[in-house]
């Protein structure tokens, strides 16, 4: 189980870093997903993360209801409807909200187009490559998290691959992905704040400091009862934060 939370919460970091690399800010954002396996499910945390509105099609109800337990999605629907009723208040407000639908991917992503809502991102596009070449068309970003990346949407779909994106990203910082256990919530508290304190505040020289003391803030919010934190260290920080342990 603890490794299962580990891997659960390595997930959720990795997809957030992926969206804070493709872009600043993502507060008044829709991300349009299909599929709340643990793929999906990181995905739509690390969306509520980086403060977007997140939109995942699941037509499988064990996982939707698996989701909503997990806190994956703050509430799940039944119809096209009732989701859009939900995020688009949200989007205006630029408040982050992740909703689950209940329904068919392609039928529910031709409604989708129909309707004419154009998502800012879509993560599933090489699994629905007719939806991701349109919604490319209206400007949104096409990427995928799949292990494998085609272009099979067309060449002019640009779909970009999450993984070698999130290992040029990391490579070119230094960072590490490491991870910890803890006995107890106050222990996990304790290295939160002795990480926050040693990470860098953002400045011209150190950017992306943000995203690794906004993952620290947030990680305690959307995972509460997780005795692991996966934090991106580079080696000096590493030591450092193991040395004062």
């Amino acid at each position: 189980m603890q490794q299962n939370a580990e891997d659960t919460q390595s997930r959720i970091l990795r997809a957030f870093t992926v969206l804070s690399s493709v872009r600043a800010e993502w507060a008044g954002a829709l991300v349009l997903n299909a599929g709340l396996d643990p793929i999906g499910s990181a995905i739509s945390l690390a969306a509520n993360v980086a403060g977007a509105v997140s939109l995942t099609i699941e037509p499988d109800a064990v996982l939707v209801r698996n989701a909503l337990r997990a806190g994956s999605c703050d509430f799940v629907v039944n119809t096209l409807d009732e989701a859009l009723r939900a995020i688009k208040n949200e989007i205006r407000k630029h408040r982050p909200l992740s909703v689950g639908l209940e329904g068919e991917p392609s039928s529910v992503l031709a409604e989708i187009i129909d309707r004419g809502v154009a998502p800012e991102l879509f993560t599933s596009p090489t699994a629905y490559p007719e939806a991701a070449a349109h919604f490319r068309s209206l400007g949104a970003l096409l990427l995928s998290f799949a292990e494998e990346t085609h272009s099979s949407a067309g060449p002019d779909a640009r779909i970009e691959a999450a993984a070698s994106g999130l290992a040029a990203f990391l490579a070119s910082r230094a960072w590490h992905l490491r991870t910890f256990s803890f006995s107890n919530s106050a222990e996990v508290r304790a290295f939160d704040a002795r990480a926050l304190a040693l990470l860098p505040a953002e400045s011209e020289a150190a950017p992306d400091a943000r995203l690794r003391r906004h993952w620290l803030l947030s990680a305690a919010r959307i995972l509460p009862r997780d005795r692991h934190r996966a934090l991106w260290l580079t080696e000096p920080e590493y030591r450092q934060l193991t040395t004062n342990n």
